[in-house]
C-alpha cells in the first residue's frame, strides 16, 4: 500500500506532474465567496456588468453558481472556464479588469474561501458540457476525502464501476469526477468530486435500482463489496446542492 505522501504525488499531482502533463484536459478555475447580502442587488448589477464586460467568451468565460445547500450554503461559486495553464499565463495584463474588480466587486466580498482548480479524470466522464446544446442549470456535487494509504488504481477502478453502472441505467446527462489539482490536506478535505447535472427536485423520487443493475454488471454480491471498498477508499464526504445564478453571470 502506497503512504499518503505517495498518495498525493500520484493521484492530486504534483508541480512537476502538472508540468509534465502533455494529454489535453479540462479543467476550471474556480473560487468562492461570501457577501455582504444587505449589498446583494447592488452586487448583483455589478457582477453582471463585470462578466459581461470581460468574461463572456473563450477560457476566460465564467458564471457564478449559489450553493443552496450543503454545509456550505449561502457560498456563491466563481466558475472560470475550461481553462488550461497555458491559457491562464497568456492571459494579458488588464489594468481595466483589476481596477473594476477592486472598485466594483471587492468592496462587497466579505470571504473569499477556497481558490481550487478542478480537472475532469481520463475517462471519467458521461457526456461532456461541450456536447451540449444547453448547459444545465443546477448541480449535484459530491466531495470525497481520500483515505491515507489508497492506491491510486483502486480509487480509478471503483469510480469505472460507477460510471458502467450508469450507463447501463441510462438516465443521467452529464457526470464527472473531477481532481482538485492543489492539495488541500485532509482539513478541509476537498480531495476529489463527482458532479452531476440535475433537471428536476423530481429526480430524487427516483429509484434507479443503482444496486441491482451494478450487480447485472458485476455479477452477486458485488454491490456489498464494493460498498465496503468506498467505504475504506474515502474517510469522509458530503454533498452540495448548486445553481447558476443567471443574473450575476449575464444569462
Amino acid at each position: 500500500m502506497k503512504t499518503i505522501s505517495t498518495l498525493i504525488f500520484s493521484l492530486f499531482f504534483t508541480f512537476t506532474a502538472i508540468a509534465e502533463e502533455s494529454k489535453v484536459y479540462t479543467q476550471w478555475d474556480t473560487f468562492r465567496f461570501t457577501i455582504n447580502n444587505q449589498y446583494a442587488k447592488k452586487f448583483t448589477e455589478n457582477m453582471r456588468a463585470h462578466i459581461k464586460k470581460y468574461h463572456v467568451k473563450g477560457p476566460v468565460k465564467a458564471k457564478i453558481y449559489n450553493v443552496t445547500y450543503g454545509p456550505n450554503a449561502n457560498e456563491l461559486i466563481w466558475v472560470m472556464g475550461p481553462v488550461s495553464f497555458s491559457e491562464l499565463d497568456a492571459r494579458p495584463d488588464n489594468k481595466k479588469h483589476d481596477e473594476d474588480w477592486a472598485d466594483n466587486i471587492n468592496p462587497y466580498i466579505t470571504a473569499y474561501n477556497q481558490s481550487e482548480i478542478w480537472r475532469n479524470m481520463e475517462g471519467l466522464v458521461i457526456n461532456t458540457l461541450e456536447e451540449n446544446s444547453s448547459e444545465p442549470e443546477r448541480f449535484f456535487a459530491r466531495y470525497l476525502t481520500v483515505n491515507a494509504d489508497q492506491e491510486s488504481e483502486v480509487i480509478k477502478y471503483l469510480f469505472m464501476q460507477i460510471k458502467a453502472t450508469l450507463e447501463k441505467i441510462d438516465k443521467i446527462k452529464y457526470w464527472v469526477i473531477m481532481d482538485n489539482l492543489f492539495i488541500q490536506g485532509n482539513e478541509n478535505g476537498r480531495h476529489m468530486m463527482g458532479l452531476s447535472s440535475m433537471d428536476s427536485w423530481a429526480e430524487y423520487d427516483e429509484d434507479w435500482e443503482f444496486g441491482k443493475h451494478f450487480e447485472e454488471i458485476y455479477g452477486k454480491g458485488s454491490y456489498k463489496a464494493f460498498i465496503a471498498n468506498y467505504e475504506g477508499v474515502f474517510k469522509n464526504q458530503w454533498n452540495e446542492v448548486i445553481s447558476v445564478n443567471k443574473e450575476m453571470s449575464g444569462l
